[in-house]
């Protein structure tokens, strides 16, 4: 298999073709997966649709990156292997490093390629940067883990948002404040450095408080790493659970350190961006037990036979966001098998038909909300999936609505 992108020249870009005509064949179903060589389809044979993949693959998010670039390939691959498909897709992969002008670099190279749709970018500025040159190429822009509201404009029509909302990231943790760990007094730590996403998180806390208790917010100034006061605040009013809104782990892990010190024992909960080495290290025993709401699904936890590829063709267990990359090239491939050929299936086309279409996923179902053509319905069932810190590592829960008891 080709080395890992993490592994070659920042500028180097490379187009994928996998499939039979290549002598590459890659099968998931019924648990194997078997990997020829790499190389080009030949003349006279189906068409080849070319999609475009662009993230930071080796700055500071590239681990994040990199298991993205590992899922869509592996998607392509298996769409190639299959008998009859009618077509075969190529992936051309650039590193924006999550820089917007690397960024713009990498949208006018795929937009003048005429690339029937990209994948990415995995940051926000690197996103905001390009979504206006894929939306006047008419090009879809299918976002894996990105979401910023800021991308909800009537200008920028072809961005299509797969991952589940931040402003809904409260549906979890309410959720298991009701059914796994019901609690009467929710405590929100709100910590005013996290910004929109903090804020957010008080807002739908607060409006509608877990298990039909209550809910107090108790605010961290931004300026501020002292979370005792607040802590203490809490505890005084007697909270059973607390809720920390904060999105830097540093920020969290006083938090953390705090809760220990006073001796609270009860369910800590925070979001996904917490969920990094750093916490786990720095807050030590004090992290241990602490719940994370999260977009992504557990890559070890999907398919044995996608596991088992990955495997196979990296030597190493896929990250998370892998499954949701390997998703996102099945719904453009869908999308690309239902227009009628070639001639119909040009870039503004299938970014219109991404909208209309419903793919049950490694990771998730993948359905648009009604009324808003550029992102999923976060409020579906599947969207969000729960996770908890123990030892060195985040120990997955499952989806959030199907816990039912204390796990």
């Amino acid at each position: 298999p080709a080395a890992p992108a993490g592994d070659r020249a920042p500028a180097r870009r490379r187009v994928l073709a996998l499939g039979s005509a290549a002598a590459s064949v890659l099968a998931l179903g019924g648990g194997t997966a078997a990997y020829l060589t790499v190389g080009r389809g030949s003349g006279g044979g189906p068409p080849v649709y070319t999609l475009g993949f662009q993230a930071d693959l080796t700055g500071a998010g590239g681990t994040d990156g990199v298991a993205q670039e590992r899922g869509a390939r592996l998607a392509v691959a298996h769409h190639n292997a299959r008998a009859g498909g009618g077509f075969r897709l190529a992936l051309d992969t650039y590193d924006d490093r999550g820089d917007p002008a690397r960024a713009r670099q990498a949208a006018e190279r795929f937009t003048g390629a005429a690339v029937s749709a990209v994948l990415g970018p995995d940051t926000v500025p690197a996103a905001l940067a390009a979504a206006p040159r894929y939306q006047s190429a008419h090009t879809a822009m299918v976002l894996i883990s990105v979401d910023d509201p800021r991308l909800d404009d009537e200008r920028l029509r072809t961005v299509r948002v797969t991952r589940a909302p931040e402003q809904f990231l409260a549906i979890p943790l309410t959720a298991y404040l009701t059914s796994v760990r019901p609690v009467d007094r929710t405590a929100v730590l709100d910590d005013r450095a996290a910004g929109r996403v903090g804020s957010e998180l008080v807002g739908a806390l607060t409006q509608d408080p877990p298990n039909g208790g209550t809910t107090r917010v108790y605010s961290v100034p931004a300026g501020s790493d002292d979370f005792t006061p607040a802590v203490r605040a809490a505890l005084a009013e007697r909270a059973q659970a607390v809720v920390f809104t904060g999105t830097a782990a540093e920020r969290a892990v006083r938090c953390a350190r705090a809760l220990a010190a006073a001796g609270f024992t009860g369910p800590r909960l925070g979001t996904w961006h917490l969920m990094r080495p750093a916490f786990l290290r720095g807050a030590a025993a004090a992290a241990r037990g602490w719940v994370f709401g999260a977009p992504f699904t557990d890559p070890g936890s999907v398919s044995g036979a996608f596991r088992s590829a990955h495997r196979a063709a990296y030597g190493t267990a896929p990250g998370r966001w892998a499954p949701e990359a390997y998703d996102a090239v099945g719904l453009v491939a869908r999308a690309l098998a239902s227009l009628d050929g070639p001639a119909g299936a040009t870039p503004g086309a299938v970014a219109e038909r991404l909208s209309d279409l419903t793919l049950q996923g490694l990771a998730k179902t993948l359905r648009f909300t009604a009324g808003s053509p550029r992102s999923i319905d976060g409020r579906q069932d599947g969207a969000y999936f729960l996770y908890r810190a123990d030892g060195d590592a985040f120990r997955f829960l499952g989806r959030y609505d199907r816990l039912t008891r204390r796990e």
